[in-house]
């Protein structure tokens, strides 16, 4: 393995581990989720079907977002 490889990769586990260990709201989530994610082997399909619920589960946020204020903006005067 070459220098410039292993640096490349330290440079990674270093940027994980900060990303790990950031003071940022909710940071902590996205790290134990990350971590989950590493520890459990994901099929294809599987994958595809996780993505896909979280896409619709966001689009459905978005649409209950854009709703609530469309009902406020119409209660104004």
């Amino acid at each position: 393995m070459s220098a410039s490889a292993r640096t490349t990769r330290n440079s990674k586990i270093q940027k994980d581990a900060r990303a790990r260990t950031s003071s940022a709201p909710g940071s902590a989530g996205l790290a134990q989720r990350r971590q989950l994610e590493k520890t459990v082997a994901w099929t294809g399909p599987e994958r595809l079907r996780c993505l896909w619920y979280r896409l619709r589960l966001t689009i459905a946020e978005m649409n209950y977002a854009t709703r609530r204020l469309t009902e406020q903006q119409m209660r104004l005067p």
